[in-house]
């Protein structure tokens, strides 16, 4: 008997709860009878997105406001490449306060001179990531035709890019990025070079924090062109239990 009344008892719960999933409402925002019983389209996810905004935040990829406000109309920023590569993997943008925008991305540019050889100077500044499957903050410039660089780094700044010079002598110049995690004292220099429209990594280097020389204005004495295709860098890899670097210089090619 006690069975039954425990089999009656279950049974009834079950039977309770399917006719309240079965009745809650269906959001405002899919409820077309066209869209119950499918899967949103990346546009449907998009648009809701869009909507749920509030006045005070905007979407990471918001390319109005980006040139408006970020830019402030100095130069006009095409993300549309970056913006189909993003549809196609399915990454939706993310909302951020228009606050943190104008606090952590709005330092300007940083003019580099001529990169690509048009005779045009080019600058840099960085923007956060477009959608969720950027891990971090990218340099773009201010030639839509020389492509951004993308980093998983969220302590990015214009001055981080230096133009190192022509080092392979194709009429492009090379550059560096000083790369920081934020919070460690061991950093990277990364240098690349512009090869048929896109950035070749050339190098990868350690930069550890010291007191001898600071990456705001020694960044520059750490490159030395030797020839054509030929640089050495030098790479501070530690610093020993007497304080001194573990430092040296080292040879390069690029090709």
């Amino acid at each position: 008997m006690k069975k039954l009344i425990l089999f009656i008892t279950i049974f009834c719960f079950l039977s309770c709860k399917k006719e309240v999933q079965q009745t809650q409402p269906i959001p405002k925002k899919i409820q077309s009878k066209s869209d119950i019983g499918k899967k949103l389209s990346f546009e449907q996810k998009l648009k809701i997105l869009k909507d749920s905004t509030s006045k005070d935040s905007i979407l990471s990829n918001d390319i109005q406001f980006i040139n408006d406000s970020i830019l402030k109309g100095k130069f006009k920023l095409d993300i549309s490449k970056y913006e189909i590569e993003a549809k196609k993997n399915s990454c939706l943008p993310t909302r951020l306060s228009k606050k943190i925008f104008d606090e952590f991305y709005n330092e300007g540019f940083n003019n580099l001179g001529d990169l690509d050889g048009d005779g045009k100077d080019d600058s840099v500044f960085v923007l956060t990531a477009l959608n969720y499957c950027e891990e971090g903050d990218s340099y773009y410039f201010t030639n839509n035709k020389i492509p951004r660089i993308l980093t998983d780094s969220n302590c990015c700044h214009p001055s981080s890019i230096i133009k190192i010079g022509d080092i392979d002598e194709d009429g492009k110049s090379e550059i560096a990025e000083y790369y920081s995690s934020c919070a460690s004292r061991y950093k990277a220099i990364t240098i690349y070079s512009l090869k048929n429209d896109g950035w070749k990594e050339i190098k990868s280097f350690s930069f550890v924090l010291n007191e001898k020389y600071f990456i705001e204005k020694d960044f520059k004495r750490l490159f030395r062109k030797t020839s054509k295709n030929h640089l050495k860098y030098f790479e501070i890899s530690d610093i020993n239990i007497k304080g001194e670097l573990i430092a040296s210089w080292k040879s390069i090619t690029i090709k």
